[in-house]
């Protein structure tokens, strides 16, 4: 009987994975009518610790993001950036890339190499799951943000509002031994949208006061 009740329990305990719960900000699009009709072009600045295979180097200068060094966790997590931008423009307003009337200029400085947004492995936790579960148990994450964003907005060639935003936040997630590894990129992408949406509305909702009509 005790047999039949511990496998029982691996079974359990193997087949159940709490995943990260990342609850996404729901706010409407900024509607000022300064913005009304303008279009508007972006440029990304990218910086994080220099690619290494055991452990991060030194912070690389601010870059172009088609420019920057990137490892292949970054360049997986940045890949959707342009979409979750254009999806928090202001009301109206449409992306235009020659002689745009607005500028937006982000300058992003990850502090990890694996970028903005990541999924943290905890081994030690792992194992031991791992352990008491005969090796059927979910394995430990962490779904973390860890960076610092600048926006500057440009009107016209000249700067008329910028703001800074520090960002740390990180959730738990098990990920069972069914899941695709994709799952992993599917919640870094989500953290880092979550606080694109949240950081992005406050600036341009600032930002509305020194645009002129």
């Amino acid at each position: 009987m005790k047999k039949v009740v511990s496998l029982l329990m691996i079974a359990v305990l193997g087949g159940c994975a709490t995943h990260a719960e990342i609850k996404m900000p729901t706010v409407t699009k900024v509607h000022n009518a300064v913005y009304e009709n303008k279009t508007l072009n972006y440029e990304i600045l990218y910086s994080q610790p220099k690619p290494g295979i055991f452990s991060g180097g030194e912070q690389l200068p601010l870059a172009p993001l088609e420019k920057a060094e990137l490892s292949v966790a970054s360049a997986s997590t940045l890949k959707e950036l342009p979409k979750f931008i254009f999806s928090q423009l202001p009301v109206s307003v449409k992306h235009l890339v020659d002689n745009p009337d607005l500028t937006l200029k982000l300058e992003i400085t990850a502090r990890d190499k694996k970028g903005p947004a990541y999924s943290d492995h905890e081994f030690a936790k792992s194992l031991g799951k791992s352990l008491l579960t005969l090796g059927l148990g979910s394995s430990e994450y962490n779904i973390v943000a860890d960076f610092d964003v600048k926006y500057f907005l440009f009107q016209n060639g000249e700067e008329v509002f910028s703001k800074e935003f520090k960002v740390k936040d990180e959730v738990d997630h098990e990920k069972g031994k069914f899941d695709s590894f994709n799952t992993l990129k599917e919640f870094t992408s989500q953290m880092l949208e979550k606080h694109l949406i949240l950081t992005l509305h406050n600036f341009f909702t600032e930002a509305g006061q020194h645009v002129k009509a």
